[in-house]
């Protein structure tokens, strides 16, 4: 599916979401970042694999240098700034969306919504698609995407960053949409 035909597809979803004059710019669907929350401690993991109760499987692993070597930070800066929230906003919504405006970065769930009320036509009939907002932020408190590294692990990955210094790491799947989100946010910018 090309990056046009998916905006193009989900558009109408946002009609009830969008104020007067905003523009849909991109959209995708997100899956959350694996990489770590929080600092890998050494001294922790390996405090941690000496743990007995690992060895004969009663216990488990709760260390997380190997998730940090392989994905990196998911998401940088204190829990109560914009790339934290950003991130926690993606791990409650069962199906998320990343959607940009000409105004605001929006993550949203689509549900479809049937027209008739009952019947054989709430089931067969026709439906609509109607986006639910789980978190926003204008794009003045952004400043601005970049692609993350390509490799096999970390295709459709996208770094953003926040005016209060923190940032979150968004997964588009398919990686082929991750490009028209990334233009859509805009390159950092310092002013």
């Amino acid at each position: 599916m090309a990056v046009k035909d998916y905006t193009t597809n989900v558009a109408s979803a946002f009609d009830g979401l969008l104020h007067e004059g905003e523009r849909l710019l991109a959209a995708s669907p997100l899956v959350q970042d694996p990489g770590t929350t929080e600092d890998v401690s050494a001294r922790d993991e390996l405090i941690d694999l000496l743990d007995p109760t690992i060895l004969v499987g009663l216990g488990t692993f709760p260390g997380n240098a190997v998730q940090q070597a392989v994905w990196g930070r998911a998401v940088i800066g204190p829990p109560d700034a914009n790339g934290p929230r950003l991130h926690a906003a993606i791990g409650r919504v069962t199906s998320p969306k990343v959607a940009v405006t000409d105004r605001r970065l929006l993550i949203v769930e689509i549900d479809v919504v049937p027209r008739a009320a009952s019947g054989l036509g709430k089931w067969f009939g026709p439906s609509d698609q109607v986006a639910r907002p789980a978190y926003e932020v204008d794009k003045v408190a952004i400043l601005g995407a970049v692609s993350a590294p390509a490799g096999a692990l970390r295709r459709g990955r996208l770094l953003a960053g926040f005016r209060d210094g923190s940032g979150c790491m968004l997964v588009c799947s398919p990686p082929s949409l991750a490009e028209a989100v990334v233009e859509a946010i805009g390159a950092p910018r310092g002013d």
